[in-house]
């Protein structure tokens, strides 16, 4: 009976653990956003001002910026051709997030050498022409 009771404890205490524990990281419109980004890139200063505000609002309970945040924004910035913005936030990502430290070295020697470029629309197929006449 003794060991029923403590089972029951141990799963009721883990139980109520796992609830109370919330989201890690303060993610705000993140995934909304970069959605509506992939939807349609002409709504890229929003999803680019979720990211900016991601960063700069400081969460109440001390949540850190999700990892991969400074590092898309970096990628953005890069893109407007702002390389200096780009390799703070960079450098941000790679300090607040040290495992990135490989990737994000290599992010900012593409940025110092304008590596990114934005994507370029796919080139439509041309018409193929059939080489059998049409009679």
């Amino acid at each position: 009976m003794k060991k029923g009771g403590i089972l029951m404890l141990v799963v009721a205490g883990v139980a109520l653990s796992a609830c109370a524990s919330g989201p890690k990281y303060n993610w705000g419109e993140y995934s909304s956003g970069l959605l509506d980004y992939y939807q349609d890139p002409k709504t890229e200063a929003a999803y680019v001002k979720d990211l900016d505000t991601i960063i700069a609002t400081p969460d109440p309970k001390g949540k850190k910026v999700p990892p991969g945040i400074y590092a898309e924004a970096g990628y953005m910035a890069a893109l407007k051709g702002d390389t200096q913005k780009a390799v703070d936030l960079f450098n941000r990502e790679k300090a607040a997030w040290p495992e990135s430290s490989a990737f994000m070295d290599k992010a900012i020697a593409n940025a110092k050498a304008g590596g990114a470029k934005p994507q370029q629309q796919p080139a439509q197929p041309q018409q193929q022409v059939s080489a059998v006449p049409v009679s």
